[in-house]
């Protein structure tokens, strides 16, 4: 069992020493192919950012004027939600 345990260590570790040196072998190769598909992926990704970052500046500003709106609409409101109370 233990002579078992150690042909299996063995052959893990080779393949795993093997698999690590192909894929060094390899790395270049795969980056060179992928370069076109990885800046298209980043072109993308940077268009949609700028687009979420003028969308959350629009929304930015629709909340600060409507809460402009609700704070000079207060004192009006104010006075006429009280004059309801005090008639009836």
């Amino acid at each position: 069992m233990a002579l078992f345990g150690r042909v299996l260590g063995t052959a893990l570790l080779i393949g795993g020493g093997a698999l690590a040196l192909g894929a060094v072998i390899a790395a270049p190769k795969v980056l060179r192919a992928s370069r076109p598909y990885v800046r298209e992926a980043l072109r993308r990704s940077l268009q949609l950012y700028d687009k979420a970052r003028a969308a959350a500046a629009e929304f930015a500003d629709d909340v600060e004027d409507l809460v402009a709106e609700v704070r000079a609409e207060a004192p009006e409101r104010g006075a006429t939600e009280e004059a309801p109370e005090k008639a009836a």
